[in-house]
């Protein structure tokens, strides 16, 4: 532990120096007070994280403790220092690995409630999921598509937001309908959320897909999630009528 706590410590110190304590106040309000901040924009956590590495030997590290190491700076409670772990991934180590071995570490952030809001969660999706869906396709892309049936809100989120990155391939498409089905269903605000933003994203390419989903699910649609869903839908659909193969 004292390994890793070290350069983690070292870490923390530059990314306070750097702080702002507008940003601070202006996030932690933005997201109601679910998890501090410390006020550092991502750019400056990346230019910081990538100092870090050099200064602090890291970079030499064996791939498996860099990982190691990324994956406790979730552990940390103040959202800079996760997000400096999802960037730790995503820029070195996330294309280092085997999916089959990364997943059942990254699921466990979620189960030992290591990613707890909705900013944190959609960072590592975009970042960290997304990529690793579009680097090893079909098979992992089920895997965190399962995910979906999960009893955790932010691990079921994610089954549906990893996939914003690969909006555009039709090949996913019947698994994230299939998430998208399970969330949408659920009565949590990011569940329903995150069904619209997919919805968004695939309308852009595929606008069929998105009328079939809502027609079949209307009803379990929030206000909310179906505004977002219809945003880049033919206005006819966007006024509200039905979604039918005959409009």
């Amino acid at each position: 532990m004292e390994a890793y706590q070290e350069p983690i410590s070292q870490l923390q110190l530059r990314l306070q120096g750097v702080a702002s304590p507008a940003k601070k106040e202006w996030w932690e309000k933005y997201l109601r007070h679910v998890i501090p901040f410390r006020g550092v924009g991502i750019p400056e956590i990346r230019k910081q994280l990538a100092i870090w590495r050099e200064v602090s030997g890291v970079a030499e590290w064996a791939r498996e403790d860099q990982l190691e190491l990324a994956l406790r700076l979730f552990e940390e409670p103040i959202a800079e220092d996760k997000l400096a772990g999802i960037l730790l991934l995503q820029e070195y180590l996330y294309d280092k690995f085997p999916w089959q071995a990364l997943l059942p570490r990254y699921e466990a952030l979620f189960v030992e409630e290591r990613i707890f809001d909705w900013n944190t969660c959609d960072w590592f999706c975009v970042r960290v999921l997304g990529p690793t869906i579009a680097q090893h396709g079909p098979a992992c892309a089920q895997a965190i598509a399962a995910w979906g049936a999960s009893d955790n809100l932010w691990q079921a989120r994610s089954s549906v937001v990893a996939f914003v990155k690969v909006a555009a391939e039709q090949q996913y498409y019947p698994l994230i309908c299939e998430s998208c089905a399970v969330l949408i269903q659920r009565e949590e605000r990011f569940a329903k959320t995150a069904v619209g933003w997919i919805l968004r994203e695939i309308s852009r390419h595929d606008q069929a897909v998105v009328q079939q989903f809502i027609a079949e699910h209307r009803e379990h649609f929030s206000a909310e999630a179906l505004r977002n869903a219809v945003k880049h839908l033919d206005q006819d659909e966007q006024s509200g009528r039905p979604l039918t193969e005959g409009n």
